[in-house]
């Protein structure tokens, strides 16, 4: 049976300056790095805290993936305090801090969830979840 997601594929259009944004900026650490043989590239980086790997994904042309909503969802003990330090980084945010309650259930809290939404270099949309 499957165990747990290694990997989380991001499709960008320079992998150099992906490394700038999720090493320098975000503070993941560059685990591995691979070149295919038709100028396509791959580097993993994995999020402060461990988890699953962030595939940076450069196909070596263009590629309608890129700039898209990744579907991805990290998460922070204090949203505030992360959001002002990502956006003290340079992070470009889409969407403020807001309040989602997730109604009744395992997702259910007694002041619901605080999300905010930023982009990467090429456009690629995150969800930061608290």
């Amino acid at each position: 049976m499957i165990s747990r997601l290694q990997v989380a594929t991001v499709f960008v259009s320079d992998v150099e300056r992906a490394i700038e944004f999720y090493v320098g900026v975000l503070g993941f650490d560059l685990v591995a790095d691979w070149q295919g043989d038709e100028g396509d590239r791959m580097v993993f980086a994995l999020p402060p805290g461990g988890g699953t790997e962030v595939g940076l994904y450069a196909p070596g042309s263009a590629d309608p993936r890129i700039g898209a909503a990744s579907g991805l969802v990290f998460t922070a003990d204090d949203i505030r305090e992360t959001v002002a330090e990502m956006k003290s980084r340079g992070v470009v945010f889409t969407r403020d801090i807001v309040m989602h309650d997730y109604g009744e259930g395992d997702r259910a809290s007694d002041t619901g969830d605080l999300e905010a939404e930023f982009v990467d270099p090429d456009g690629n949309r995150f969800t930061l979840h608290s």
